[in-house]
């Protein structure tokens, strides 16, 4: 693993990686991965020049760059891009994936032995969708704790304990995802059913459809995939 950062180098040491600030060598079968920030994508390259004699499998997880623009920068096709999140840490990521055309069948199997082993995966066909899939899926997590933030502070902001308010929003997001995982009941049909005619729920969604929220989500992941885009010029 290559990390320039002494300190993110030292907790990834101690967690029992091996680091180091370059890479000397490389198998023709080892797997590359890029998670660098696209605009130090060039860069990595030249301070590892070790890159442009590899020819085996790379999953980038850089966000914006193409598939064009790192295959010309490699000289080679065998390149997956990707989009995970940060639930991966506890192996409940989802990851977008786009594969070139020409993709090998053992490439694919490769980036899907990888993306399997920190949660889900989805291919698409499309690579603009992998802009998409940076503002929803790879931000996702961000925006979801928000939303989270927002419910913990109206509730201690009402007297609850703050580790008590936290334990409510965690319970929630784990319970509705997994409601909705085992019945595969939709995000509005599941909305519909906790709301009753003239109740405190359906008031509380009509703040929401009065405000906008739909839109104004909307706009921000728009926002989030032109950055994605702007990211890979």
């Amino acid at each position: 693993m290559v990390e320039t950062n002494s300190s993110r180098a030292a907790y990834l040491t101690a967690c029992g990686f091996e680091v180091s600030e370059r890479i000397e060598n490389i198998e023709c079968n080892d797997i590359v991965i890029l998670a660098v920030p696209p605009q130090r994508f060039q860069t990595a390259v030249r301070d590892n020049q070790v890159l442009l004699s590899h020819e085996g499998p790379v999953i980038s997880v850089m966000a914006g760059v193409t598939t064009k623009s790192i295959c010309r920068t490699l000289g080679h096709p065998r390149l997956i891009r990707s989009i995970p999140n940060t639930a991966s840490e506890v192996g409940e990521g989802i990851t977008i994936y786009y594969a070139p055309e020409n993709a090998d069948s053992d490439l694919l199997v490769t980036a899907q032995m990888v993306f399997g082993a920190i949660g889900s995966y989805i291919k698409v066909d499309n690579e603009c969708l992998i802009d998409s899939g940076t503002a929803v899926a790879g931000g996702g997590p961000a925006l979801v704790a928000y939303v989270a933030s927002a419910l913990q502070q109206y509730a201690e902001n009402e007297g609850f304990d703050s580790e008590v308010a936290w334990k409510v929003c965690t319970q929630l997001l784990y319970g509705t995802s997994m409601l909705m995982r085992s019945t595969g009941k939709t995000s509005m049909q599941l909305c519909k059913e906790v709301q009753t005619a003239g109740g405190t729920t359906e008031r509380a969604i009509q703040v929401f459809e009065r405000n906008d929220l739909n839109g104004t989500i909307a706009l921000a992941l728009t926002a989030a995939a032109e950055k994605s885009v702007e990211l890979g010029g």
